[in-house]
């Protein structure tokens, strides 16, 4: 399988960093391709990779993985939220069109319909980053950031077995997005009865095509619920 010019490693040869991204930094301004955000999240994320190691990165890791889960389990979690995606679309548009106070507000209404959403996350720290809110745009950052890694530290996503554990669709993008590839195709799959979302991805820097595996078993439950049976 061809290499997908993403490495996981482990800063200090720490096990407890497993899955940590490392993206090539060479020409990160050409070699980042966000769909959402552009180039305002390209530059942020360029400042944050360039910001060396962090000694605390992989307890917030560690910390947002148990809060996603905790999240999914509650009664506010909704995976398929509508008013999150509509949010999403306005606060991109809005960031376009240089209101990123308007942006920022609207990242806020979406985030209070699915408040671990990484995408409009990544797009209020890119609006507060513009507006010239270094410290709101940093604070932001690091959360989204913190989520984005404890994604990444339960898999490589190159097989059913280590398939990266997703609580919505959502994160799928966000992390293909700030890995850099491109999603060509998309099939759920099943396997050891679990469901899988398998992306067909495209390296942006080097064109390789390969497939990235995504566990959907918590928003497809979720979603079988709001269809079964009412109890009398």
């Amino acid at each position: 399988m061809a290499d997908s010019g993403v490495h996981y490693v482990v800063p200090g040869g720490s096990a407890g960093n497993r899955g940590l991204l490392n993206l090539d930094q060479s020409n990160p301004m050409t070699k980042l391709r966000i769909s959402l955000v552009g180039l305002i999240t390209a530059v942020l994320l360029t400042r944050l990779f360039a910001a060396g190691p962090d000694a605390g990165r992989a307890e917030r890791a560690k910390k947002a993985g148990e809060e996603r889960l905790q999240y999914a389990a509650s009664p506010e979690y909704d995976p398929y939220n509508t008013d999150a995606r509509d949010s999403l679309k306005r606060s991109n548009d809005l960031l376009e069109k240089k209101d990123f106070a308007g942006a920022i507000e609207e990242t806020k209404k979406g985030l209070t319909k699915d408040r671990l959403n990484i995408r409009l996350l990544m797009l209020q720290a890119a609006a507060y980053r513009a507006q010239g809110d270094t410290a709101k745009a940093d604070e932001v950052r690091k959360r989204w950031f913190s989520l984005i890694d404890s994604i990444l530290g339960n898999g490589d996503g190159r097989s059913f077995e280590t398939a990266f554990q997703v609580i919505s669709v959502d994160e799928e993008y966000a992390l293909t997005s700030v890995m850099g590839l491109e999603v060509t195709g998309q099939a759920l799959v099943e396997n050891n009865g679990s469901e899988f979302d398998e992306l067909h991805v495209k390296n942006a820097k080097t064109g390789d095509a390969f497939d990235l595996y995504f566990n959907v078993d918590l928003p497809k439950r979720w979603l079988a619920k709001q269809f079964a049976p009412a109890k009398n």
